[in-house]
């Protein structure tokens, strides 16, 4: 009552009343009462805060400038992957090239290198009921072999991706470095390093080379050997072969790499390999 007694007597109401007086034609009432309902009533609390140049709260301001985008659909939210499956963002690369320098075989163009977007927890095995966690995370480089009737290519938040299980993570590459010192291999996989030429080991056993007829040789040196497979408990088994042993494996076995190194280099299963010494 006291705030309405002072605004009575302001100047402003008076002279609105001055105004009204001469326009007898024009009802000042309205505006006169809506004017000092104005300086009475508080100002609702968003646009007070405005008022003061208040700025909306981070989140608030991320999650607009946020859009996820998939196959020219928007998503409420991210990507999420579920059970073993592994989202890649692929790199792009030249026809039969990586980037970085490593060099893929001709029949092998569909090994693709790229980094993890996001990947799902794993797999309950169905009989002891053990998850069988993924063996990749976000933010891991990788190679993958991209299977036409496995998995799927897409095109999220306006970069080729593609959709596959961890089983067809061929390695993850520490530091994103592509080298045969930084490969890494999955699950049950090894990295052998195949002989230039004809060669002996340090047993004296000789190795046969690339020969003539340009096919590579089926035996090499173990450079390096994933974790081993997952079993029902959830635990890795134990690599029948070691670094630094050599193997012999089917002809057409593996995936021919090549790190620009001098050497040729195949990714095997653990299980196709024929023999060991």
């Amino acid at each position: 009552l006291a705030r309405l007694a002072r605004l009575a007597s302001s100047p402003l109401v008076s002279w609105l009343a001055l105004l009204s007086s001469t326009c007898r034609t024009i009802p000042m009432a309205p505006i006169i009462a809506a004017l000092c309902l104005s300086f009475v009533l508080p100002l609702p609390l968003d646009t007070a805060r405005h008022a003061r140049g208040a700025t909306p709260a981070p989140a608030l301001m991320e999650a607009a400038a946020t859009t996820y985008r998939l196959n020219n659909y928007l998503l409420p939210a991210p990507l999420t992957p579920r059970n073993n499956m592994v989202l890649v963002k692929l790199r792009k690369s030249e026809e039969g090239e990586t980037s970085r320098g490593l060099v893929l075989a001709a029949s092998q163009r569909k090994i693709r290198d790229g980094e993890v977007a996001a990947a799902g927890p794993g797999l309950t095995h169905p009989e002891s009921g053990q998850l069988l966690p993924t063996g990749v995370g976000a933010g891991d480089h990788v190679l993958c072999e991209e299977i036409v009737m496995e998995g799927e290519a897409i095109d999220y938040l306006g970069e080729k991706h593609r959709m596959l299980p961890d089983s067809r993570v061929v390695a993850t590459l520490e530091g994103g470095v592509m080298s045969a010192a930084t490969f890494k291999p999955s699950g049950e996989r090894l990295l052998v390093r195949l002989p230039k030429a004809v060669e002996e080991t340090a047993s004296g056993i000789a190795l046969a080379g690339l020969g003539d007829s340009g096919e590579l040789p089926s035996q090499g040196e173990v450079v390096a050997v994933g974790p081993g497979q997952l079993n029902a408990r959830g635990e890795h088994n134990p690599m029948p072969v070691a670094p630094g042993e050599f193997v012999v494996f089917g002809r057409y076995a593996g995936s021919e790499l090549d790190f620009e190194d001098g050497f040729k280099y195949k990714v095997v299963f653990a299980r196709e390999c024929l023999a060991k010494w």
